[in-house]
């Protein structure tokens, strides 16, 4: 019978009303910022907001609050752009998802111009660390399977992963400890997965230490 499998899948239970109060009085409270700043749009105002957390932690100014383009900019004056992308700390493995990627964003890639930062969450604003960096590689990555999406081999839409240690170790990336010390990040990505365990110590930059190795001025590509 069709369906059938999913019809077993899920685990219910009974729903628990004292989490419906309280979580409906944290929404409404959300909602109160939601219409002060004009934000109607739940899915929009969240991915703004730790899009903006995010953006601001690594020193960019500006925050994209339209659908396309990238996600921060450096400032007014230089074309550095940062695409932002979150993952749970509760979720089974951490990495950057790009939804419907279009061969022109995946050039953009291979440029100087534009950073990729995977932001891993606790709950709702707790950041953890944000894994920071920039390689052309990805670039050809995401040209790669967008050409092969393209060309009627891929799925129902255009979707390429790529996970935390890939892109430490395959591109170079660093782990910006945002809110906690550099070991305390060391053991959450050790307690995480024991393939972890193993990142070099000169991977994981302090926010001053960030700001000194990330010269941003001299990367500028007008």
């Amino acid at each position: 019978m069709v369906g059938i499998t999913l019809l077993n899948k899920g685990k219910f239970k009974k729903i628990d009303t004292s989490f419906l109060i309280e979580g409906h009085e944290v929404l409404e409270e959300v909602t109160k910022v939601q219409k002060k700043y004009h934000k109607e749009d739940t899915d929009t105002f969240i991915n703004e907001l730790r899009d903006s957390i995010a953006g601001y932690y690594l020193g960019y100014e500006l925050v994209n609050t339209e659908k396309h383009g990238f996600d921060c900019k450096l400032n007014f004056k230089d074309n550095i752009f940062l695409e932002v992308k979150s993952a749970s700390f509760a979720s089974t493995s951490w990495g950057a998802t790009f939804n419907d990627t279009t061969l022109e964003k995946a050039e953009c890639f291979k440029g100087k111009q534009v950073f990729l930062g995977l932001a891993v969450w606790k709950n709702a604003s707790d950041l953890l660390f944000v894994c920071y960096g920039q390689n052309k590689y990805i670039g050809e990555f995401l040209e790669q399977k967008v050409t092969k999406f393209l060309q009627g081999s891929g799925g129902v839409r255009s979707t390429q992963t790529i996970g935390l240690k890939q892109l430490i170790i395959d591109y170079g990336f660093d782990i910006i400890c945002v809110n906690k010390s550099k070991r305390e990040v060391r053991n959450i990505l050790s307690l995480k997965s024991r393939q972890l365990q193993f990142i070099s110590d000169k991977c994981f930059l302090s926010l001053d230490e960030y700001r000194s190795k990330y010269n941003y001025l001299n990367l500028c590509t007008e």
